[in-house]
């Protein structure tokens, strides 16, 4: 079998990418259908095999990998349309879920300005009502047991909850993160009663600390999980009957690749998958030219995306949530805001000050200027009447503009409200957007000690490029690269990403540390990760492991997970190391002088990543030749340009045109099928050897 593919449902398009074995990349993009998902990617990958001289079918029949990530989880959970769910926990904690974390719980996950409106705030709306829990009257500690479980009890929870309607059952007992074996035979009696129920303990998917976290962690993967079984189930039914008999991979958030049987298993690791796919989908491009410090940006049609990689590692999110639920699963740090292309502009009836997002357009009706039915204008339509489209060639010409729509919805709506002429009022959004985006990167970077004009700036999702110029200069990045696979980056990022499994044991220590306890606790992590892994077919000699310990100061809340960097059993040279490391990273991220020896350092969770590596194909190079842009240019138009205060006159080039070595100063716009690159006065764009697009920024203001 000669060929690898990467999909990725978006909430606007599905994106593919098809490798062949010498590292050729097609691509393929078509709208997310709902509600059966595989509509949409049997869509893009006809999309991609329309350039490879092959039928879908036998496409798939020479497939050896396919890599998938997913919305489906949430999409069930915006939509309100997963399981029927029950709860069984430990008598006396049935409110920990409704309780959330107490006042936080208001104001978690909502934007800046509903924060500040405390008398209105409102905790989320729980996933499943009281009457659906059931607390049954066992009690551990640690790893002693104080109260045994009675299975007459859980049966007897089940039965209620199974008359209540349930389709899946949630299991979290306290102290079942030390102590599972409670959790494990409350599973199995259920099991043995429904074997068609879907059951799901926080052992399994959360054997972490927090109470809550783990209950709503619990209650989301049984939320999720007989949706994505029967997603899953027919995917895999569509693959085959196209004729596919390869290896099925699903992305976790955790940066890793997992089987269909583990997804299904635990569906809340599919949460924000696609994101992280496109971060890693970054850092495989950027590492082509040995850059290892990126800032990864991703405006498609519903959110912009931010991920860093610093020094080639992605680090994790500190309190992963998604529709304001909190969970604690493994996921890489990647944060989203709701502007992107598709994101409605509005004026706020009362105070008169216009906003971006976050309700959006979606794919369907999509933008006004789509001519599908938009209603509402969006980002994209202020881009348009910015000028930064040319409607003959969007899309490769296959979607026609509709232009004065776009113009006379937005004067009705936005410019006239706001006082102003079309175009001044459409500058105005277009840097508000950008602000707005740039505070988000901002959080990312300075406000968690990193310098973004040390970085360089990818720009991935089909909206982006005509915004990472821009918000780059607000952020002095001194450099943009717009890759190929730009607009399915995700896809591509699926392609570099190897089998990965993640191992917890939470156990508190405290100085002087015990090494030996800490190697034992590595060991068993260690052994269970090489047997996974032995299990999905690698070699014990090709498995990475990689290590990390969660670590604070004592009698404070704000933890580290912090890389151990050493093989081998850890010494007390590199156990000093490792704490020297934590006390480094946690200056960084809270400023110099707030680490705090002298409080003691206490380890509270010990971490193995498994990794059974898949090789990966380079991506095709071409060297460079004598520039030869001219070749490209198709015409000029009038733009509007934040640098140059007005609209001026920029030169138009035809991406399919443009071959390694080209240089094309600004302004102008490069138009490739699947979406516009924006090069701003005084920036300089060069085409690299892998048909990327590298921006200089200000690189000829600066001279």
């Amino acid at each position: 079998m000669e060929f690898r593919i990467g999909t990725d449902i978006g909430g606007t398009c599905t994106d593919s990418t098809v490798m062949t074995a010498d590292g050729e990349v097609y691509i393929g993009k078509d709208l997310t259908t709902y509600p059966d998902f595989s509509g949409g990617i049997f869509d893009s990958l006809a999309d991609a095999t329309s350039e490879m001289d092959i039928g879908l079918e036998e496409l798939l029949a020479n497939t050896e990998l396919f890599l998938h990530a997913t919305s489906v989880g949430e999409n069930a959970l915006f939509e309100r349309e997963g399981a029927e769910t029950g709860l069984i926990t430990t008598a006396g904690f049935e409110e920990t879920l409704h309780a959330t974390r107490g006042g936080y719980g208001r104001w978690s996950g909502l934007p800046f300005d509903r924060i500040k409106d405390v008398i209105n705030s409102e905790k989320p709306e729980p996933l499943i009502p009281r009457d659906r829990i059931a607390g049954i009257s066992e009690r551990t500690y640690r790893d002693r047991t104080i109260r045994e479980l009675d299975e007459s009890e859980v049966i007897d929870a089940a039965d209620r909850l199974v008359d209540a309607g349930v389709d899946a059952i949630a299991g979290c007992l306290l102290w079942s993160f030390t102590s599972p074996e409670h959790e494990r035979r409350l599973k199995k009696t259920i099991a043995e009663r429904y074997p068609e129920l879907y059951v799901t303990v926080s052992s399994d998917v959360s054997p972490t600390m927090g109470e809550y976290e783990r209950t709503a962690t619990s209650v989301l993967n049984a939320y999720l999980g007989p949706t994505t079984e029967r997603y899953l189930t027919g995917l895999r039914t569509g693959l085959e009957d196209r004729g596919f008999d390869g290896t099925l991979l699903l992305m976790f958030a955790h940066g890793g690749l997992v089987g269909r049987t583990d997804a299904i298993e635990r569906p809340v690791g599919l949460i924000e998958s696609g994101p992280v796919a496109g971060v890693l989908g970054s850092q495989f491009v950027a590492n082509q030219r040995s850059a290892e410090n990126i800032i990864s940006t991703d405006m498609g049609g519903t959110t912009f995306k931010v991920g860093v990689v610093d020094g080639g590692r992605i680090e994790y999110a500190d309190e992963p949530m998604v529709g304001r639920h909190h969970y604690q699963f493994p996921k890489r740090d990647v944060d989203s805001i709701a502007v992107a292309g598709g994101s409605i502009v509005s004026i706020d009836e009362e105070t008169g000050i216009p906003t971006v997002g976050p309700e959006s357009a979606g794919s369907d009706p999509g933008p006004v200027c789509y001519g599908s039915g938009g209603t509402q204008p969006t980002v994209t339509d202020i881009d348009l009447i910015q000028g930064y489209f040319s409607p003959e060639h969007f899309l490769g010409g296959d979607v026609e503009m509709d232009s004065d729509a776009a113009y006379d919805v937005f004067e009705r709506e936005v410019a006239t409200p706001l006082g102003k002429d079309v175009e001044t009022a459409a500058a105005d959004i277009y840097k508000l957007t950008n602000s707005v985006i740039s505070d988000l990167i901002r959080e990312m970077t300075v406000e968690k000690g990193i310098d973004p004009r040390q970085f360089t700036l990818v720009s991935i999702g089909g909206a982006a490029g005509m915004h990472a110029a821009s918000y780059a200069r607000e952020l002095q990045i001194p450099e943009v690269l717009v890759p190929y696979t730009a607009s399915v980056n995700s896809a591509l990022g699926l392609l570099s990403t190897d089998v990965t499994h993640e191992f917890i044991e939470v156990e508190t220590l405290a100085p002087p540390f015990d090494i030996d306890r800490i190697n034992e606790i590595f060991a068993d992590l260690r052994r269970e990760a090489e047997e996974t892994l032995a299990d999905a077919g690698f070699d014990s000699e090709e498995i990475r492991i990689e290590r990390s310990i969660q670590m604070h100061y004592q009698r404070q809340v704000h933890e580290l997970l912090t890389p151990v960097e050493t093989d081998g059993e850890l010494t007390a040279d590199s156990l000093d190391a490792t704490l020297d490391r934590f006390e480094s990273l946690y200056e960084r991220r809270y400023g110099t002088g707030s680490a705090y020896t002298e409080g003691g350092i206490e380890m509270t969770e010990f971490r193995v990543r498994g990794v059974g590596p898949l090789s990966t194909p380079s991506l095709n190079r071409d060297d460079p030749s004598e520039p030869a842009a001219s070749t490209a240019h198709i015409g000029t138009k009038r733009m509007q340009f934040e640098a140059a205060d007005g609209r001026i006159e920029a030169d138009l080039y035809a991406f399919d045109e443009l071959v390694p070595g080209d240089e094309i100063r600004g302004p102008a716009v490069i138009l490739t099928p699947v979406t516009t690159i924006v090069v701003n006065p005084g920036d300089v764009a060069r085409v690299d050897a892998y048909s990327n697009v590298r921006i200089s920024v200000m690189e000829e203001t600066d001279e």
